[in-house]
């Protein structure tokens, strides 16, 4: 249970560092007046590709390990509802005690029993949504760099030296976007 308290509060902590609490500044990213937040985002998506590559060329990684779940209606219709929330309010459930750090007391709860109802609801709807055959409709599989789903093969696998070179390009790109891209 340290572990997790520790990467936790670590994780708190990065977020109330570089400005990821505030809701208004991942409005600001979404709305593209400031991509502050964007580039932090897109150099750390390079940075864990290339230690994923890395760590999984010498042995101490299995990418085998990392779940990937299928695509279907159900995944559609739950990030169409999260990205509303999202985009809404500049909150999400990982921001949210980083937020309220910060004093957004009001949008942080609202957006964590906005979390826990939206949970709920799954729970309590997920067999007639079953039933209903959400979660065969659309179901194109898992979709992944190495492999775009279980019914067709991969467009390019990469390997572990290219996720490295992928994680290098993206923390590059990162570096050369421009912070402010409108006014």
């Amino acid at each position: 249970m340290i572990k997790p308290i520790l990467l936790g509060l670590f994780f708190g902590f990065s977020l109330y560092y570089i400005g990821a609490n505030n809701s208004i500044n991942i409005l600001d990213m979404l709305r593209l007046r400031d991509m502050t937040l964007g580039k932090i985002i897109f150099f750390a998506i390079g940075f864990a590709a290339f230690l994923a590559g890395i760590t999984a060329k010498l042995g101490f990684l299995n990418l085998n390990h990392f779940s990937v779940k299928p695509m279907h209606l159900g995944v559609i219709l739950g990030a169409l509802v999260f990205g509303l929330g999202f985009g809404t309010i500049g909150l999400c459930p990982g921001t949210c005690p980083a937020s309220i750090a910060s004093g957004n007391l009001k949008e942080s709860l609202f957006t964590f029993i906005g979390g826990l109802f939206g949970a709920f609801f799954f729970s309590i709807s997920y067999k007639s949504l079953v039933n209903f055959g959400v979660f065969e409709r659309l179901n194109i599989g898992k979709i992944t760099f190495f492999q775009i789903s279980d019914r067709f093969d991969s467009l390019f696998n990469i390997g572990h030296l290219g996720l490295v070179f992928m994680g290098i390009l993206f923390m590059i790109l990162a570096y050369l976007m421009p912070t402010n891209i409108r006014k």
